[in-house]
């Protein structure tokens, strides 16, 4: 009875997550115009959508890439945001010692 109430509670859980994405790609389907206004590129599409915490395949279908894609994307941003970061400090070093 127990593995019962654990396989319930799981499938439960599974469905409560394809309901809570099904529930943002409506609203996405309702606002896509006023999201992607002035985010021409792929990239700037990701960054939009990245805020839903979508899925990369549904954020693939979404902007008409694939899910391969996506991902290289979301790295390059992350990449862009460590280096960024790590030479913010530099700078404010430079700074101080003048």
């Amino acid at each position: 009875m127990k593995k019962d109430n654990n396989e319930l509670a799981k499938a439960l859980r599974n469905l409560n997550a394809n309901i809570e994405i099904l529930t943002k790609v409506t609203a996405l389907a309702l606002r896509k115009d006023s999201i992607f206004k002035d985010k021409a590129t792929k990239q700037e599409q990701v960054e939009a959508l990245e805020d839903l915490k979508l899925p990369d395949n549904v954020i693939a279908l979404t902007i008409g890439s694939t899910v391969e894609s996506v991902q290289t994307l979301r790295s390059q941003r992350k990449a862009k945001a460590k280096k960024a970061q790590e030479t913010e400090p530099k700078q404010e070093e430079v700074q101080h010692k003048q």
